[in-house]
């Protein structure tokens, strides 16, 4: 299993593995982001937002993160969510994934 930096090839299975977490959310009416709206924020002229992904075959995870700042702290990253497809849950792929993004921040 491999953790690496996302990249815009990345993506439509970054778009699936939301749309995964918003059926186990029971809110899959709710997302209404897409592939384009995601490479423009994550790749445009000011990004908005990072991730990475856990791949091995396939990605099968990501942590997307993005930064704020703090009048008292400065710039601050956040971690929004971690995903996991259902099938490699279990396998310490989400330790790894916020692992690289604490690295990373």
């Amino acid at each position: 299993m491999k953790i690496r930096k996302g990249v815009k090839a990345d993506l439509p299975r970054v778009l699936e593995l939301i749309k995964e977490l918003a059926h186990y959310e029971k809110a899959q009416d709710e997302v209404s982001n897409t592939v384009k709206m995601m490479e423009e924020d994550g790749f445009g002229d000011h990004p908005i937002f990072g991730f990475f992904v856990a791949e091995d075959k396939s990605i099968v995870g990501i942590s997307l993160y993005y930064y704020r700042d703090s009048t008292w702290k400065g710039k601050i990253l956040y971690l929004e969510d971690i995903i996991v497809t259902e099938s490699e849950r279990g396998k310490g792929i989400g330790k790894r994934l916020f692992d690289a993004t604490i690295d990373h921040g």
